[in-house]
């Protein structure tokens, strides 16, 4: 996408460049590390661009965002911040002007919780971390071994 004329060339932005830009501002939004894959990948399946020529020539992009939010967060607030910061670094970075930032939020989640069975088994001592306690075990089975002696002979 051309971009600018200049007294030495002409600049170029491509529109990879400016959905990298907004994928980017929106991993910073949410406090991703943009190095991250999975985080990167999912962000990229998340954030959409469109670039338009207007008929005088100037180039406008509106950018699309489909995302979830953490239940008890102000939707309103959220999604504005959100906006201001993709509109602001899209727009510093590349100098186009961002006509439109749209987000969709698709789903509410809560914060994981640990499931009970993995506290329970967090308590839960093994035999081999105590010695006292394989030293009880093994009494055990001896007691038991003489009462078995016993019940034979």
């Amino acid at each position: 996408m051309d971009f600018e004329e200049t007294d030495l060339g002409r600049i170029e932005i491509s529109e990879a460049v400016i959905r990298d830009i907004a994928i980017h501002s929106y991993m910073e939004f949410l406090k991703f590390d943009p190095k991250e894959g999975k985080a990167r990948k999912e962000a990229k399946s998340t954030v959409d661009i469109d670039l338009d020529e207007k008929v005088d020539g100037t180039k406008t992009v509106k950018i699309n965002v489909n995302t979830k939010i953490k239940y008890g967060v102000s939707i309103p607030s959220y999604a504005r911040k959100m906006q201001e910061k993709l509109k602001n670094d899209v727009e510093s970075f590349s100098g186009i002007k961002v006509e439109d930032v749209s987000i969709t939020i698709e789903d509410v989640y809560e914060e994981a919780q640990k499931p009970a069975v993995i506290e329970e088994e967090e308590e839960f001592e093994s035999v081999e971390a105590k010695p006292e306690l394989e030293e009880m075990a093994s009494q055990d089975s001896t007691v038991e071994e003489e009462e078995d002696r016993e019940k034979e002979g």
